[in-house]
């Protein structure tokens, strides 16, 4: 024990740099698990709405929603997305998932909910992860 109180002594930068790390990693880790800073892949997504039953929103315009969306989705565009938060509300018992094109808007709609008292969660990479992943894409 000695030994160790003489190396911190010696290398006390060494160990605050690690007491630093560690603390980061437990705060990340955390805010991981609340969700806050993961998104569902595509597979994940295709389980939630096979399994639990997932609420998917489409937050891309209108036009975009009729050339092809997932199954399933229902499109709330991302500047609607405040006047539809009384009716996400009343799904707080599903999961909810967002997305978008790319996945950066939907990133921004799941924190916009958050601050309603709303979980959400992005899909990774948005649309364009889904129809790279070879998901299939329902049109109207």
């Amino acid at each position: 024990m000695s030994d160790l109180v003489l190396f911190m002594q010696h290398h006390l930068q060494l160990c605050s740099v690690f007491l630093i790390a560690f603390i980061l990693l437990l705060f990340v880790e955390s805010l991981r698990q609340k969700n806050l800073l993961s998104g569902v892949t595509p597979a994940q997504l295709t389980q939630m709405i096979n399994r639990e039953n997932a609420y998917v929103i489409d937050l891309r315009p209108a036009e975009q929603f009729k050339q092809g969306h997932i199954i399933s989705a229902q499109s709330i565009p991302v500047d609607e997305l405040d006047i539809k938060s009384k009716k996400l509300l009343k799904l707080k018992a599903r999961p909810i998932v967002v997305y978008c094109a790319q996945g950066l808007d939907a990133t921004k709609a799941t924190q916009r909910l958050a601050s309603k008292g709303i979980t959400a969660r992005a899909l990774q990479g948005g649309l364009s992860a889904w129809v790279n992943a070879d998901m299939p894409l329902q049109k109207d």
